[in-house]
């Protein structure tokens, strides 16, 4: 359904001659991320892994219905019947009475993008009425929210979108691989931390039965998944994955996407046993590490996040991969790696005056929340603490 257009299209819904920006904007179903169109638009975008049509799809049939959100995904076409040019994929949701629009996000997205043909917003020189028409096709609410934004999503983000921007309280952590693993470790870690690496790889893996292995298969992912959330539970207040839709989700898209090549579970195994797991997304020549779980109670002494680490950097770099993404989250342990920062930022914008009071609210909540903490406590943080840092 047609919800907005540019306003040099005709009343029959064509544009203008010599109209450049004449676009319109729909509304459409989650069904439109399982589309030849959208799948195209992500691949020449800019956009991230989380608006991959596999993430969204999962998303929305089992993350966003258990937390009573709806899909907003607004497609934004050169002319009706053409490719999309620009998707805005996000969700509404109520709480305590206020309505809140924002980017599909629910504490597991970290990076929010919107998906833009690059060579259709070259052209474009009206950025005015292009967020005009996208102004009018938003639903009500009470807040606009967008989080969070890598630098490179910033701009585009302010095109589409009104509100302030400020930067958030924590950041992305990625480090930049070189063939071959020695010469990353040689350029990326410290002297004292990569003999320390080394001291426990030779450790551990000079017992029989261990090694590290790519989980394959639908039933073998799908098990993997499930002791990975077992081994979580208990180490994380609310942890995201310790809901069924959020494990639900995370399975089907490490199932989904192991056969796209688009997710990797790796297992750590000692004697024909896994005793640690993680689930990454691999996109663009990055892997984003995401969810770990390992038994320390019973093998802490081989500091297995650790041994994953290493070698899912190791097996990446073989891959021919370019980033290895810790993504979110100001854990110390990443520093180890030979990461670097990447600020992140949040868009916010209250057309209501309920909006505006509930906005501040938040806020004040999440100014205690980090006053209070030892250590970043976001989700994200939670999801991916690897236990080293505790003993």
């Amino acid at each position: 359904m047609v919800i907005a257009s540019d306003p040099r299209l005709t009343e029959a819904g064509h544009a203008d001659a010599g109209a450049e920006t004449s676009f319109v904007v729909e509304a459409v179903t989650e069904a439109f991320f399982q589309s030849a169109d959208y799948a195209a638009l992500h691949a020449r975008s800019n956009a991230s892994a989380f608006q991959h049509p596999l993430w969204l799809q999962a998303f929305h049939r089992h993350l966003a219905p258990s937390r009573g959100a709806q899909g907003v995904t607004l497609v934004g076409r050169p002319g009706p019947g053409n490719p999309p040019c620009f998707v805005l994929p996000m969700i509404a949701r109520k709480l305590s009475g206020v309505t809140i629009l924002e980017s599909a996000d629910l504490g597991v997205s970290d990076y929010a993008a919107p998906l833009v043909d690059p060579d259709w917003w070259e052209r474009q020189h009206d950025h005015a009425a292009v967020r005009a028409c996208v102004a009018a096709a938003l639903p009500s609410h009470d807040i606009l929210r967008v989080k969070p934004i890598r630098d490179e999503h910033l701009a585009l983000w302010q095109a589409f979108l009104p509100g302030s921007t400020k930067t958030l309280g924590f950041s992305a952590h990625a480090t930049s691989l070189v063939a071959s693993v020695e010469h990353w470790r040689e350029q990326a870690l410290t002297d004292s931390f990569a003999r320390y690496l080394a001291r426990k790889r030779k450790r551990f893996f000079k017992t029989e039965g261990a090694r590290l292995v790519v989980v394959q298969g639908e039933q073998a992912i799908a098990h993997a998944m499930e002791r990975l959330a077992q081994l979580r539970e208990g180490r994380f207040e609310q942890d995201v994955i310790a809901a069924p839709a959020a494990r639900a989700f995370y399975s089907a898209v490490a199932q989904s996407g192991e056969q796209a090549g688009f997710a990797r579970v790796y297992a750590l195994e000692l004697g024909g046993e896994a005793i640690g797991y993680t689930f990454c997304l691999a996109f663009g020549g990055r892997l984003h590490y995401l969810l770990i779980g390992c038994d320390y109670q019973t093998h802490g002494r081989h500091s297995p996040g650790l041994l994953l680490y290493d070698g899912m950097i190791g097996d990446w770099i073989e891959a021919g991969g370019e980033i290895f993404d810790f993504t979110i989250g100001d854990e110390p342990f990443k520093a180890d790696f030979g990461t670097v920062a990447t600020p992140l930022h949040v868009l916010t914008h209250t057309p209501t005056v309920r909006g505006a009071l509930a906005l501040a609210a938040i806020r004040w909540r999440e100014r205690w929340r980090e006053a209070s903490a030892a250590t970043t406590t976001t989700p994200f943080a939670r999801r991916q603490t690897s236990g080293e840092d505790n003993g």
